[in-house]
């Protein structure tokens, strides 16, 4: 193994092949006057000479000369840059820059010296969740096997859970002497890793002490985003919008009218529908058959697939592509980069699609033929044309994708076609493409590419490593803070917003004193992804002091952002620490909630009526029925409910927050369509009844578990509104009440008392049951009415917004967090048991 010095040397070497790259294409721009796309390119080429002087200054003192030449030259390209002159740059470029670059190129070669190529390098094929053996197809296993003994190479396959840091080995799958063994071995050169999606916390640890291959280029979504972001190449991106409700999806089929439906994770032809609007009918076809829904059945489907998980789905403008022979058609690019690190056309064919079917999808009935000749055939002369434009823009939208995601790129499969008036259009691009007729093309690639990788120790950097380097957040090795001197006691770790002195931290320190547990809070720029390490913020002398410490051993989440796309990393680097609370409440449907909560009969007589709302004529059909409606969004929070009321004089009462207005029914309805544009919504029943001053009244209920795992009441609260003149906005009050027996005498209230305690704890624990999520606490919203008789309005497992009592929560939370250290602990000990016996 090479020491740390050399392994540098080797990054640095192979950074300046990839600066060298990068300034060539920058003088290419340069001279062509591209000024949007060259800042772009020099960015990325600072990025790379800020790693090289790093490593310079920390181990190879004698290359600062040259270093500093090529930060002068930088310096000079910036001002130029910045001036607009391009001209001038190109001659630094020509006659400076790039010669610098060479020259410290030679040197470090000289220092590394002649690479030993009979070096056995060993490569892993590696997944989170799955052996790679397990889910490959015996062509490719083979292809790969091959190559690899062609290439002098070491081949293991491995999953997360054949990984051992403490010996740093692996438990894999070896293809030697003409059969499988399962095999011990130290860690691999390299690893070429499949495909994208979830990543276990295994991996990330992997990918800091072991280069990889692959990175994800993203979903249908993400991609092209970051094309029309930068522009170039976006004319080729068919129209498309993310599927987040019925509103906009029908806005979308009056401006197109025949549109396909894409999974966003979807591959191989898989969850796609083709629509075809005709009035008020909806032609559905998918890979198996076609038919025919009116108005209701389309929304019922829409709801049913499209709309069950939010953003789950695009809604894309159907773009005629087809044969002579009415045969639908793509052209798949295969390309990879290759032994030397460059991007190599690996194979290139149409994929050809049956009649029947708008797919051109060859997993199901379709065919493969040769580019030029299919072209041939359909366009004739032109066909030669349109191949050399196909080639070229192949290769081209590998390097500009490549570039996009920091020359991190291995291999991409992307899908283009041409329209009816020879108009080119990129259906999609995607990583690991299905290769099933050239395997064996692939396999060269594949593993020549790895062995680059392992020779020049060249690590990428992904999400997770360019997630730690946003403005502001820590960095462990530049600290000058203390580290956190603990000992073996459990850790708690609580996760807030940028504040520090949030309220629950506050009494959550007393109680965690109490319990003689460690506690720190912390906030999401707090960690450092690279180090494994927070800066924690510990109460002490009266105040937060900020350490180093190690990740806690569980987590209060006050954050909750489980689900947003802008915390995804956060709660996958933290997966493998328990969390006091799981409920992810910015994908879970409230509808769905309702229905498991209907599953008790009791429940079910309980619940407030309520429905989804597919058109602005659901929500007055419920007003005309229960004269008082809320309505309250399918996912999230309830700042953007709506409370409406109609009034005597025909018009609607509508409370929004502290804002109450009046409407007409034209202006309501508008105002309901604006809404439901943005999101789903519900509208429900309400069912509050008015308190003898004349004011709206429900009840709130915090539930939360304790050191027992059993559920208790934390608070009892009363929600009052002030009455309002409908002309005038007030502000909605909340205040805090016994239930003294102001409203229904004290021998009912009591009896009200203890009828909470048993609806409450029967709701916790059926939302407990229907759910595979770690719940901990709920807020539980009841409404009464004249007669007394409770109705349910709302039941968050995320808990209130607002705790009424955070000294007597903090005394449930952190017993709670002490009671899953042990358990998870308890599991590990388990665990490591079998290990040892087998």
């Amino acid at each position: 193994m090479e020491n740390t010095k050399d392994k540098q040397l080797h990054q640095a070497l192979n950074i300046i092949d990839t600066l060298l790259e990068a300034s060539d294409h920058f003088y290419k721009l340069v001279k062509n006057k591209e000024l949007n796309q060259s800042i772009f390119i020099f960015s990325s080429m600072l990025e790379g000479a800020e790693t090289v002087n790093k490593i310079i200054t920390s181990s190879m003192a004698e290359y600062t000369p040259q270093k500093d030449k090529v930060e002068k030259q930088l310096l000079l390209i910036a001002q130029n840059l910045e001036n607009g002159k391009l001209t001038k740059i190109a001659e630094i470029l020509q006659f400076s820059f790039i010669p610098l670059l060479k020259d410290l190129r030679n040197s470090f070669s000289e220092k590394v010296g002649v690479q030993d190529e009979n070096r056995l390098i060993t490569i892993g094929v590696f997944a989170s969740l799955r052996n790679p053996r397990t889910f490959y197809t015996k062509e490719r296993v083979n292809a790969l096997v091959q190559e690899s003994e062609r290439q002098n190479t070491r081949l293991l396959f491995f999953s997360s859970s054949d990984v051992d840091f403490n010996s740093g080995q692996i438990e894999a799958d070896e293809w030697q002497n003409g059969k499988w063994e399962r095999t011990v071995a130290a860690f691999p050169d390299v690893i070429n890793n499949v495909g994208g999606g979830r990543r276990s916390h295994t991996e990330r640890k992997l990918r800091r002490q072991i280069p990889f291959t692959s990175f994800h280029v993203g979903n249908k979504f993400s991609l092209p985003k970051r094309i029309v972001q930068h522009r170039d190449y976006a004319e080729l991106l068919v129209p498309f919008k993310v599927c987040t409700n019925e509103v906009m999806i029908h806005d979308f089929l009056d401006e197109n009218n025949s549109v396909v439906f894409k999974a966003l994770s979807g591959n191989r032809g898989e969850n796609i529908y083709f629509i075809t609007k005709k009035g008020n009918r909806y032609s559905l076809l998918d890979q198996k058959k076609q038919q025919i829904l009116n108005q209701s059945a389309f929304n019922e489907w829409l709801q049913k697939i499209i709309l069950s998980q939010k953003d789950s789905y695009i809604i894309q403008r159907y773009i005629h592509t087809r044969t002579k022979n009415d045969e639908p058609y793509h052209i798949r690019a295969h390309v990879q980069k290759d032994m030397e690190g460059k991007w190599q056309l690996t194979h290139i064919y149409p994929r050809i699609g049956s009649k029947k079917s708008n797919l051109s999808n060859i997993s199901t009935e379709g065919r493969v033929e040769d580019l030029l000749t299919f072209l041939t055939n359909e366009y004739g002369e032109q066909g030669k044309k349109h191949e050399q434009a196909i080639l070229k823009l192949s290769m081209d939208l590998a390097w500009h994708l490549d570039k996009l995601h920091g020359l991190a790129l291995d291999e991409l499969g992307i899908d283009l076609a041409i329209d009816e008036n020879g108009r080119y259009w990129m259906h999609e691009t995607n990583n690991g493409p299905q290769t099933a007729f050239h395997e064996e093309k692939r396999a060269v690639n594949t593993i020549g590419y790895a062995k680059y990788i392992a020779k020049n120790v060249l690590v990428h950097t992904d999400s997770i490593r360019e997630a730690s380097k946003v403005k502001g957040k820590f960095n462990a090795r530049k600290t000058n803070l203390p580290f956190a001197d603990l000992d073996n006691r459990p850790i708690i770790g609580m996760l807030l917003g940028a504040q520090t002195n949030d309220n629950l931290a506050s009494a959550a320190i007393q109680a965690a004193k109490e319990a003689n547990v460690h506690f720190y809070s912390f906030s999401p720029k707090d960690i450092d992804y690279d180090e494994m390490l927070i800066k924690g913020f510990f109460y002490e002398n009266n105040e937060w002091t900020p350490k180093v410490v190690e990740y806690p051993d569980v987590i209060i989440d006050r954050l909750k952002l489980r689900g947003a796309k802008r915390a995804q990393v956060l709660y996958e680097e933290l997966e493998d620490i328990p969390f006091t609370n799981e409920w992810s409440a910015l994908t879970s449907k409230r509808s769905e909630l309702y229905e498991k909560l209907q599953t008790n009969e009791e429940l079910a007589n309980l619940l407030s009526p309520y429905q989804r709302i597919h058109r602005t004529r659901d929500v007055f059909r419920f007003i005309e029925r229960y004269g008082k409606v809320i309505v309250k969004p399918e996912i999230g929070s309830l700042l953007t409910s709506q409370y409406i009321e109609k009034n005597a004089n025909g018009k609607y009462s509508v409370i929004k927050g502290k804002t109450i207005k009046e409407y007409s029914e034209f202006p309501l309805v508008n105002n309901l369509k604006n809404l439901m544009k943005k999101e789903n919504f519900i509208v429900q029943k309400d069912s509050g009844f008015i308190t003898n001053s004349s004011q709206p009244f429900n009840i709130h209920v915090h539930m939360a578990k304790g050191n027992n795992n059993e559920w208790s009441i934390v608070s009892l609260r009363s929600e009052v509104k002030n009455n309002v003149d409908n002309t005038k906005q007030q502000e909605i009050h909340r205040e805090q009440k016994d239930f003294n027996g102001n409203n229904f005498g004290s021998i009912y209230s009591t009896s009200l008392h203890r009828r909470l305690e048993k609806l409450s704890s029967k709701i916790v624990n059926t939302i407990e049951e229907a759910h595979d999520e770690s719940i901990s606490e709920a807020d539980i919203k009841l409404a009464l009415d004249e007669n007394g008789e409770l109705s349910l309005m709302e039941a968050d497992p995320n808990g209130p917004e607002v705790i009424a009592n955070v000294t007597e929560f903090a005394n449930f939370v952190i017993p709670y967090a002490i009671l899953l250290t042990e358990s998870n602990k308890s599991e590990a000990s388990i665990e490591e048991g079998k290990q040892l016996t087998y």
